[in-house]
């Protein structure tokens, strides 16, 4: 990428410091024109006090520079400046009174540095992603991160922030299905005192705690309809009302979503305001070149000294050959055990045969055909006709608790990963669990007491 600095008294620290990208010194603003093409590269213009640009014309100058896309604006300001961006695809530094212009571009340089190598991969969609989350910094949307489960979507929204100008003030985070909906409401938005039953005193929410910065919302897909709507007012007019409270407040926040479920279990109009922004993480089958430097870096967590490259051939095949269902995470958790045990264990789950052998050949619908064709046959041959609607609810409940409470046995009833099987989230899997009064200890007294009988 090219960089250029316009109103500096020296960019040799800049140049000391960066020596992966091509830096250019402009002397005066005029010459700026020389370099707007769709080339990719930042332009820095040092209007503070210690700076060489009449800052009445920066303004002026940034709408005229401003012919191509391609092109990122950072103007650096004295720190008594007010908190403003000049325009859209421009960001401010401030300066301190002791610090250098200079200095506040390497600062600058390196936070976005740091945050886009905690993005590991040497896929061109990581790459894609990298190129993403650098353009955010300067347009700072509201974001949607699709994607399976242990793709990586919580490190993703991390690293959105610490690039981001909000990363001054940290980043609130909530996995909406860690609570129950009925104090959901109140956690985000707070209550005064004596709003409801047990509120002795007033709490500030968690919406009020991300003013000036980002709130990741993870699993967006289980919000209630009410909840969405509320939202969509924080996200339309800039402001929310305190549960019990009377007047609203005004906030500055950018919400960053995640979920692993389809758009459409939001709002439309809600949908569409919180996906300025929209990245979809690839799951790491379809990835597979970003498994080496994974590797690479979850050593490093654990502080070895080792890569991916060090590893037994056999080992390093086996890594890249495997399809990782749980993604990223998996990945993860195998180099640990890898660590501590200098073994590859490789163990996931594996079905029955019963549950598999259906679908080893493509026919997936086929089984079912059959037996819904054996269930009419059977109800005509008795000579009975029942309601259709009744019929059709007692078939879909019945269906809905075996295959739910089959697939629980076969997976030691690990719910997270049924879920994730299943394609619902972990809330709604505790729901039918409820809902068909399922438990692991009656289900087991059960099998024993059959067992006994025979």
């Amino acid at each position: 990428m090219e960089l250029l600095f316009v109103g500096f008294s020296s960019i040799d620290l800049v140049k000391k410091a960066n020596k992966s990208d091509h830096i250019v010194e402009c002397m005066d603003i005029s010459q700026i024109d020389n370099y707007i093409d769709n080339q990719r590269r930042i332009l820095f213009i040092n209007a503070s006090s210690d700076g060489k640009v009449d800052r009445s014309k920066v303004g002026n100058f940034i709408r005229s520079v401003k012919k191509t896309f391609s092109t990122k604006i950072v103007v650096i300001t004295d720190e008594s400046k007010i908190h403003q961006n000049i325009s859209y695809g421009t960001v401010n530094l401030y300066k301190q009174p002791n610090e250098s212009g200079e200095k506040v571009c390497i600062d600058f340089g390196q936070t976005i540095k740091n945050a886009l190598d905690s993005i590991v991969g040497n896929s061109s969609h990581i790459k894609e992603v990298r190129t993403k989350v650098f353009d955010m910094i300067f347009s700072d949307p509201h974001v949607l991160i699709l994607g399976e489960t242990g793709t990586g979507k919580n490190l993703l929204a991390n690293a959105i922030h610490k690039a981001s100008m909000r990363n001054k003030v940290p980043m609130i985070s909530l996995n909406i299905t860690t609570l129950p909906e009925s104090l959901l409401e109140s956690e985000l938005f707070g209550h005064t005192k004596g709003a409801y039953t047990g509120a002795d005193a007033a709490r500030e929410g968690l919406i009020g705690q991300a003013d000036k910065s980002h709130f990741f919302l993870d699993e967006i897909g289980e919000l209630s309809v009410e909840i969405q709507t509320k939202l969509l007012n924080v996200i339309e007019d800039g402001k929310y009302y305190v549960v019990g409270g009377s007047g609203a407040r005004e906030i500055d926040i950018k919400f960053i979503s995640a979920t692993n479920r389809e758009s459409y279990f939001l709002r439309r109009d809600l949908l569409f305001r919180l996906s300025e922004e929209t990245i979809e993480l690839l799951p790491l089958r379809n990835r597979k070149e970003d498994i080496p430097p994974l590797v690479d870096f979850f050593f490093n967590q654990l502080d070895y000294e080792i890569k991916f490259s060090d590893l037994p051939q056999d080992v390093q095949n086996k890594l890249i050959a495997y399809n990782y269902p749980g993604n990223v995470r998996e990945l993860q958790n195998i180099i640990k055990r890898y660590a501590s045990s200098n073994t590859l264990d490789l163990t996931t789950y594996t079905m029955d045969t019963s549950l598999t052998k259906h679908f080893s050949n493509g026919n997936e619908y086929r089984f079912i055909d059959n037996a819904i064709n054996e269930i009419v046959e059977s109800t005509i041959k008795n000579k009975t006709i029942l309601p259709l609607l009744d019929f059709k609810e007692k078939i879909s409940s019945k269906f809905e608790m075996e295959y739910v409470s089959h697939v629980l046995r076969n997976f030691k009833w690990d719910k997270q990963y049924v879920a994730n099987q299943l394609g619902i989230s972990y809330r709604y899997l505790n729901k039918l669990i409820t809902k068909y009064s399922m438990d692991r200890r009656t289900r087991k007294q059960d099998n024993d007491s059959e067992g006994r009988r025979s």
